[in-house]
């Protein structure tokens, strides 16, 4: 039993030389890559440097290389308490810079953010106003405070918004993402209560009524319009039979004048003879005729008796 105690007891120790030698390693990684990098965003992005104050720099530099010679000289054989330790301490030279550079970089997303709960609140505020009192269910105080709180927040983004654009680059900013957050959080917060306010019973019957109005209505509007379609329908049919009877009347009374038959004078008699005087004119015609062939008959016989 005591053997055993003693067994476990080295295996532990064992184990946490081994859980120290890679908890130092790692520590040991994470100073030098944060003492690289830095002197890499201070050297070549303009951002960091815009971000920065002459004295934090040089103060920045001289730290980052102090750091490198300890590493590269002094470092063997530390812990990682050490590691951690230094790493905190230079962190505290460069913190500041890096927090405004950050704050830079998400600032227009953030303030983007922000308006576009002012877009939405602003939807929903309309919508309800645009409805009559009847069919509101929120109640005005909620809205008016919705509203309140929509117009402070506006406020405030417009006047820190102007007083950090007055500001040079290299100071704290005055437009936090913490702030912007917050007041973004409090005012969606306000408003998904309402969107999501449960509908009262009262509500829901009114509405339901009102329907069944608008149903009706349609429904009464529509049987209108069908009978007034029948009753033109019906007027267009009659007219075609009207013209149809008129067109059938004025052929009749066309085919009646062409067979009438021409009434004889009181006294006149119907009869196929030609009058008297037309026979009388034929007849000198046909003694003409005979008188113009007698002369040449008689020509004829006194050349025969000459021969």
């Amino acid at each position: 039993a005591v053997v055993s105690t003693q067994s476990t007891g080295k295996l532990a120790a064992l184990k946490k030389v081994d859980d120290d030698k890679r908890e130092t390693e790692k520590s040991r990684n994470n100073l030098e890559s944060y003492v690289i990098n830095m002197k890499v965003l201070l050297e070549e992005d303009e951002l960091y440097r815009a971000a920065s104050t002459e004295e934090e720099l040089e103060k920045m530099q001289e730290a980052l290389r102090a750091e490198t010679d300890w590493l590269e000289e002094e470092s063997w054989g530390e812990t990682f308490v050490v590691f951690n330790a230094r790493l905190a301490k230079i962190e505290d030279y460069c913190d500041p810079v890096t927090k405004r550079v950050d704050e830079m970089k998400a600032r227009p997303s953030a303030i983007a953010d922000l308006k576009q709960a002012f877009n939405l609140t602003e939807q929903f505020l309309q919508k309800i106003y645009n409805q009559t009192e009847e069919l509101r269910y929120h109640t005005a105080t909620e809205l008016e405070n919705l509203e309140k709180l929509m117009t402070s927040t506006k406020e405030w983004l417009e006047t820190t918004t102007a007083a950090q654009d007055a500001l040079p680059k290299n100071v704290d900013p005055v437009l936090k993402l913490e702030a912007m957050t917050t007041k973004r959080t409090a005012l969606e917060r306000d408003l998904y209560y309402l969107v999501r306010k449960p509908i009262p019973q009262w509500y829901k019957d009114k509405l339901k009524t009102l329907m069944d109005a608008l149903k009706n209505s349609t429904k009464t509007e529509e049987t209108t319009k069908t009978e007034e379609g029948k009753k033109t329908e019906e007027g267009k049919k009659n007219e075609e039979e009207e013209g149809k009877e008129e067109a059938k009347a004025e052929e009749t009374a066309e085919g009646d004048k062409s067979e009438e038959v021409p009434v004889e004078a009181p006294g006149e008699e119907k009869t196929d003879e030609k009058p008297a005087e037309e026979k009388v004119e034929e007849k000198p015609a046909e003694e003409t005729t005979s008188s113009e062939e007698q002369p040449k008959q008689e020509s004829k016989d006194i050349e025969k008796e000459e021969l």
